[in-house]
């Protein structure tokens, strides 16, 4: 057991930083109404005060936790505009493929899944998949009905990180190799990029 110390034990980044990984890794494993501040505070080796001083509430450290754009993801949408559709669609599932095989993806899925049972929660996650990820790469790719084929998108990426985590693609599919995965997300979102949605 980690036993929490009050004050500031190290420099006030790094215990902010230790409370939101803390955070990420209680949500994913007991949801959120189990996940306490004084649980997160114990792993993260601090004050329970310390966590509210950063965070106010549980409610805003859940906020603080949900997962976040990555750099290359910010990029990306006009990156993506200069390709063809069909290049767009391989670009694209390879960085899915990337974000579900990293060592990360547990615990974006705990988050998801603790975020189900509160819909100010789910509102946030919308507005990190749909708004801030998906949503600006259609729209710099030009395609008519940008939120709903940014909602298609988001749907493959969170689809493919409950397939891969949950039901285990290697054993229910063990023939189906990498190369042969990303041709089909690839398939799949290269749809969604087309389709005439009018």
């Amino acid at each position: 057991m980690t036993t929490a110390k009050s004050g500031r034990r190290k420099g006030a980044s790094e215990s902010r930083q230790e409370i939101l990984e803390a955070a990420r890794a209680l949500f994913a494993e007991h949801g959120y109404q189990r996940t306490t501040i004084r649980l997160i505070a114990e792993h993260a080796g601090v004050d329970p005060s310390l966590v509210i001083y950063f965070f106010a509430s549980k409610e805003h450290l859940f906020a603080a936790a949900m997962p976040e754009p990555s750099e290359a993801a910010l990029a990306a949408p006009k990156l993506m505009a200069a390709l063809p559709r069909a290049e767009a669609a391989q670009a694209i599932g390879r960085r899915i493929l990337e974000a579900v095989n990293s060592p990360g993806a547990s615990n974006v899925l705990g988050i998801i899944r603790a975020a189900s049972s509160k819909p100010e929660a789910v509102a946030q996650l919308r507005e990190v998949f749909v708004s801030r990820m998906m949503l600006p790469m259609i729209t710099e790719l030009g395609l008519s009905r940008p939120k709903e084929r940014a909602v298609l998108l988001s749907s493959i990426v969170t689809g493919m990180t409950f397939v891969h985590e949950m039901l285990d693609i290697k054993t229910e599919w063990p023939t189906l190799d990498e190369t042969a995965e990303l041709e089909l997300i690839a398939k799949a979102i290269e749809l969604v990029l087309t389709v005439d949605l009018d």
